[in-house]
């Protein structure tokens, strides 16, 4: 991220995105914009973390008070002292809290080997994933008020089933693929994420969801210019969701994080391995607009409905980030059409958007949001194309 942290560019898309994190969080803009300084500067060491504690990790995250630091919960009693890193002049602290009774992989494996059994306890459930805060399973189920009181009892009965601690949190409209509505910048009614380029040799091209559908598209761009688009390929598996485009049209490494300003030249990436619960991301989607929310998961699995095209569906793997809006509870916005737009911290990708719960189109109305990381585009032989 080295190169991110020092670029204009990058520095003029995080003022831009503090000014929008300053009112949801109710804090004042400098301190928006320390506070995703310091993230883009810890992003490489929670990917250290997770590499060196893997055996051990029971959970990672992020705090943003009293002060900003990275925590590291570990199974077992053996103690770690605390540390700091200095990254691009930021201190990134990191404190370790041992005594964990699961790894999140055992959580993990917890989930997976009784994936019918959990279907048949929660009809309405809609995706499941681990809580690196708690070290609990976390299910997320259809449901309103009433459901939610009937749904702890269950969660009971499943931890004693799983040998897990097991939380419940209701939504009360489901989660879906967000493709069946809006007049998106594709002509299927999606949203276009990024420009990419094979990994060998100079062919770029642009990218979507692979779920909005195979062939060819037409594409209007926010400034208003159109173009024709060429279908190249798709991967659409248990883990990934993409397809890319070629055209004549001429293709620049940039993308819009608002319909109303100029676009931001793409200076980076950030993999899954370096996200972590409590990371602040911003979305684009032809639908809603721009608006932003909180990582709540990075090991989410969709069960509301099957990954794969529909002629060869497969269950969901839990490989997808799941965001929340902010604390606050307002500022996230999904809805049918932003399928397939960029998932964004300033000049750097995190992510192409996939499905969502709303209630709405509206800012506010997104409840839970689901991406896949740019990770999953080697599996077309892509890669992101940055600006100089």
């Amino acid at each position: 991220m080295a190169n991110e942290l020092t670029s204009e560019e990058f520095e003029k898309g995080l003022k831009a995105e503090a000014a929008q994190f300053s009112k949801i969080y109710s804090i004042n803009e400098d301190e928006a914009l320390h506070r995703l300084k310091w993230q883009a500067a810890a992003g490489d060491v929670v990917a250290r973390l997770r590499d060196q504690y893997q055996n051990r990790l029971a959970g990672l995250y992020i705090e943003h008070a009293p002060t900003e630091r990275i925590v590291v919960r570990l199974k077992g009693n053996e103690r770690v002292a605390s540390r700091a890193f200095n990254v691009s002049d930021e201190q990134v602290a990191v404190e370790f809290v041992v005594g964990a009774p699961h790894t999140q992989a055992e959580l993990q494996q917890a989930i997976a080997t009784n994936p019918d059994t959990l279907k048949a306890t929660f009809p309405g459930l809609q995706g499941t994933h681990t809580d690196p805060r708690t070290g609990e399973v976390v299910l997320t189920v259809l449901g309103g008020d009433k459901e939610s009181r009937q749904m702890r009892s269950k969660a009971e009965s499943a931890s004693q089933d799983l040998g897990v601690p097991v939380r419940v949190r209701t939504i009360p409209v489901p989660l879906e693929r967000q493709a069946v509505r809006g007049s998106g910048s594709l002509d299927m009614g999606c949203t276009t994420a990024f420009v990419v380029k094979r990994t060998t040799g100079t062919t770029t091209g642009v990218t979507t969801a692979a779920h909005c559908g195979p062939g060819n598209a037409n594409y209007t761009g926010v400034d208003g210019a159109s173009a024709a688009l060429t279908y190249q390929a798709r991967s659409f598996t248990a883990r990934n969701d993409e397809q890319w485009y070629t055209s004549t049209a001429t293709e620049e490494p940039k993308f819009y994080a608002n319909s109303t300003t100029t676009p931001r030249t793409l200076t980076g990436r950030r993999t899954q391995a370096s996200t972590a619960v409590g990371n602040n991301f911003c979305h684009y989607g032809s639908t809603t607009g721009y608006s932003c929310g909180d990582v709540d998961a990075t090991d989410f699995q969709p069960t509301s409905y099957t990954c794969g095209p529909a002629s060869n569906p497969v269950p969901c793997d839990a490989t997808w980030i799941s965001m929340v809006p902010p604390s606050s509870g307002t500022g996230l916005a999904c809805a049918g059409g932003d399928s397939g737009g960029p998932w964004f911290v300033s000049t750097v990708a995190t992510g192409i958007h996939s499905a969502g719960a709303s209630t709405g189109t509206g800012i506010g109305d997104c409840l839970l949001a689901v991406y896949q990381s740019t990770d999953r585009l080697s599996s077309l032989g892509l890669q992101l194309l940055y600006g100089p």
